[in-house]
């Protein structure tokens, strides 16, 4: 008999293959841009994200496929920035595995909530959790517009901080956002500005993350060009990685 972990296994799969032949053909014309995520010395390809930018007010992502090298898709995410910006609502879902992730952004007279639901990768239970929305709360892909907010403080060397969104502590972290030497970024040109992710306050006394995160943006785009630091996604054998990913706009 089937445990219950493998009976969602199977269901992940299918919804996946069905939704690659239904809407497959038609996805490919918002297509945005392709993140290729390389092995952190470029040695390997290990697997590409597809964006898609589906709304035509909008110069950003409003869903990803993450491909392996033959096409197929083993993971999807879809954003939805219309309540907010910072803090989109997102539905991500691994399908090798149980691993998936949703927020609601909530508003009623009193204040603002963010409904965080997440479901580790080795586990069958689906958690949930209600988070007071700030202005400095950052949800997944809300990141971009929150860097190209802060724009011009980030490029003066202005470090800013934010309250990132840890889906797996159903709760939000400190982290500072500072700009750095564009070579940490792998910048292949000058017109890349480079910024470091840190914890900040006590949770960079603790070393709640040990290897910090290099974002590199384009300066007349201000569109995302590199990202050097631990993956969303874990490998195939379920174990945390980092990667090196170059970016291709449309």
């Amino acid at each position: 008999m089937k445990t219950l972990k493998s009976l969602i296994q199977s269901f992940v799969v299918i919804t996946g293959l069905l939704w690659q032949s239904g809407y497959a053909d038609t996805a490919e014309n918002n297509l945005w841009a392709i993140g290729t995520a390389w092995t952190p010395d470029k040695s390997e390809v290990l697997y590409r994200e597809y964006h898609f930018a589906e709304d035509p007010d909008l110069d950003l992502t409003t869903r990803v496929e993450y491909r392996r090298a033959d096409g197929s898709v083993f993971a999807e995410k879809t954003i939805d920035y219309s309540r907010s910006l910072t803090a989109p609502e997102i539905e991500h879902i691994d399908y090798r595995n149980t691993a998936r992730i949703n927020t609601e952004f909530l508003e009623d007279a009193r204040s603002a909530m963010i409904k965080v639901g997440f479901q580790a990768h080795d586990s069958n239970r689906y958690r949930e959790e209600f988070l007071t929305y700030r202005e400095s709360v950052v949800v997944d892909a809300g990141f971009d517009p929150f860097v190209r907010k802060h724009w011009d403080q980030l490029v003066s060397g202005e470090p800013v901080s934010a309250a990132m969104l840890v889906p797996s502590r159903l709760d939000t972290v400190r982290i500072s956002l500072t700009k750095t030497d564009s070579h940490l970024c792998d910048a292949a040109s000058d017109d890349i500005h480079c910024f470091v992710i840190r914890p900040a306050g006590m949770l960079r006394a603790v070393g709640w993350f040990v290897d910090p995160i290099y974002i590199g943006y384009e300066q007349a785009s201000r569109r995302l060009q590199v990202f050097n630091g631990i993956s969303n996604l874990r490998d195939d054998n379920d174990e945390p990685r980092n990667v090196l990913i170059s970016f291709e706009y449309f």
